[in-house]
C-alpha cells in the first residue's frame, strides 16, 4: 500500500508508518477490541448501581489507562471532524444556556456524553486505526461482538418485547430496537465486505455464512425498516467496488449466497416486511407518529431559522401534536431525524457546523476507496449519513461513532 506523509489534524485517508508511532501495547490493543467488541452491550448496567456502573464504563476505564500508558499511539493525530463536533457541542451549550436554560436536566447528558465518551472514544480509534491489521481486527471483534448479542437475542436472554409482542419486535439489554436493527445492520455490511476481500482465509470466509444467519436473525427480530435501508444502501455501495477485491465473478456468487440466507431469514421471520407493507396500506393520518414528525419539526424550524428554538424546546410540541396520547403517560418524544433536529435546535449555525464534521468524514471515506479497505469505509458510513437526514438519529448510538472513526482513518 503506497504510503504518504500524514499532517495532524488531517481526515484524509493516508497512511502513517508504524515506525513514525509508538508501537501500540498489548493494553492499548485489548482496550481498543473490547471497545469496538462491546459496542452492542453499551446499555448492560450491573444491577442495583442505577445505571452508574456498566460495559460503558468499564470500556471507559480501560481506555483511560491505555491512554495513560501509550499517549502516543493514542492521541498524536487528530482529524479534523473532532473540532467540528466539539465546536457543534458549544454551540447547542451556548444555545441552551442562551434560550432553554430551564431544560438544562434534559440537554446537558447527551452533550456531556459526547463530550466524556463519544468523542474521545473516536479520537482514539482514529489513532490505533492507522497502525497495520488493527482495521480488519477491529471489524472482526465487531462482528464477533454483535453475533455474540444477536444469539443472545435469538435464545431470549435480555430481551425485552415491543408494544405487548403485537409486531413481534423485540430489543435486547433495554437498547432501542432501531439501533440494535442499525448495529447489525453494520455488521453484516462488515461481513459482506470480508467476503470481498481477497486475502481472507478460508476458515473465515466459511464462517461468514453461519455468522450471518445469525446477525440476519437477530436483525428480522428488531423490525427495524431503518437497518434494512442501511444494509441494502451498504451492499450496494460495496458492489461498486472495482476489481481490487477479487474477481468479479466471484464477488457476484458470494453476494448471492449471503443474499440466500438473508431471503431465508426475512421468509422465516417477516416483521420487517410486514411493517414496510404498513407504509403503502394506510394513509399519511393513519400513519404512525414518525411520519406525522416531519411537517411539525419543519415547522418550528422555520420559526427560528438561524439559531434554532434550543436544545429539547420541541420535544413537548412535536408530542403534543405527533403523538398526544403519550403526554397522558408523562412522555415526549425525540426527532427521528438527526438533520432536522439539529436544525431545529441550533438552527443554520448549528447546521453549518455539524455537517462540516459529516462532510470530513464522507470525505475520508471515498479517498479511502483507493487503499486495500476500498470502499467498505464509505459503505459503512454513508447508511448513516443519508438516514440521518431521513428517518433516524443514530448519534447517540456507539456504532455510528465506529462508523465515523473508520471512515476517517481509512482503515490504514
Amino acid at each position: 500500500m503506497e504510503q504518504r506523509k500524514r499532517p495532524v489534524a488531517a481526515g484524509s485517508n493516508s497512511g502513517v508508518q508504524a515506525s513514525d508511532l509508538a508501537k501500540p501495547s498489548l493494553l492499548v490493543q485489548s482496550a481498543f477490541y473490547l471497545s469496538v467488541f462491546s459496542i452492542p452491550f453499551t446499555r448492560l448496567y450491573l444491577p442495583g448501581t442505577g445505571e452508574r456502573l456498566g460495559i460503558t464504563r468499564l470500556v471507559q476505564v480501560v481506555i483511560f489507562c491505555a491512554v495513560l500508558s501509550k499517549p502516543r499511539a493514542c492521541l498524536r493525530l487528530v482529524p479534523v471532524a473532532l473540532f467540528w463536533f466539539l465546536a457543534y457541542c458549544g454551540v447547542r451549550i451556548l444555545a441552551g444556556l442562551w434560550l432553554t436554560p430551564e431544560l438544562r436536566t434534559q440537554w446537558w447528558p447527551r452533550t456531556f456524553e459526547w463530550l466524556q465518551f463519544s468523542l474521545p472514544w473516536v479520537w482514539v480509534m482514529f489513532n490505533v486505526l492507522q497502525f497495520p491489521n488493527t482495521g480488519r481486527r477491529a471489524l472482526w471483534a465487531l462482528v464477533w461482538g454483535c453475533s455474540v448479542c444477536a444469539l443472545f437475542h435469538i435464545a431470549g436472554i435480555g430481551v425485552v418485547e415491543l408494544d405487548n409482542g403485537v409486531e413481534g419486535r423485540s430489543s435486547v439489554f433495554g437498547e432501542n430496537a432501531n439501533v440494535v436493527g442499525a448495529t447489525y445492520a453494520v455488521a453484516l455490511i462488515v461481513l459482506v465486505g470480508l467476503g470481498m476481500f481477497k486475502d481472507v482465509k478460508l476458515n473465515r470466509r466459511l464462517v461468514i455464512f453461519p455468522l450471518t444467519a445469525v446477525l440476519g436473525i437477530g436483525l428480522a427480530k428488531t423490525g427495524s425498516r431503518t437497518a434494512i435501508l442501511m444494509l441494502g444502501m451498504g451492499v450496494m455501495v460495496l458492489m461498486l467496488q472495482p476489481g481490487s477485491f477479487g474477481a468479479r465473478t466471484k464477488q457476484v456468487v458470494r453476494l448471492l449466497l449471503i443474499g440466500a440466507v438473508l431471503a431465508g431469514v426475512v421468509w422465516k421471520i417477516p416483521t420487517v416486511m410486514t411493517r414496510f407493507g404498513w407504509l403503502a396500506k394506510y394513509s399519511v393520518e393513519q400513519q404512525e407518529g414518525r411520519v406525522r414528525m416531519f411537517p411539525v419539526l419543519c415547522e418550528v424550524f422555520l420559526r427560528s431559522p438561524i439559531y434554532g428554538s434550543g436544545p429539547d424546546a420541541y420535544r413537548f410540541e412535536l408530542t403534543q401534536r405527533a403523538m398526544p396520547y403519550l403526554l397522558k403517560e408523562g412522555r415526549t418524544i425525540a426527532s427521528h431525524n438527526l438533520a432536522l433536529l439539529v436544525l431545529v435546535e441550533t438552527g443554520i449555525i448549528g447546521f453549518l457546523v455539524f455537517s462540516s464534521g459529516i462532510k470530513a468524514a464522507l470525505v475520508a471515506a471515498w479517498k479511502a476507496r483507493v487503499y486495500p479497505c476500498g470502499l467498505l469505509p464509505l459503505a459503512l458510513f454513508l447508511p448513516f449519513a443519508i438516514t440521518s437526514v431521513s428517518v433516524s438519529d443514530p448519534s447517540n448510538s456507539m456504532v455510528f461513532w465506529f462508523a465515523m472513526a473508520y471512515a476517517l482513518s481509512g482503515a490504514a
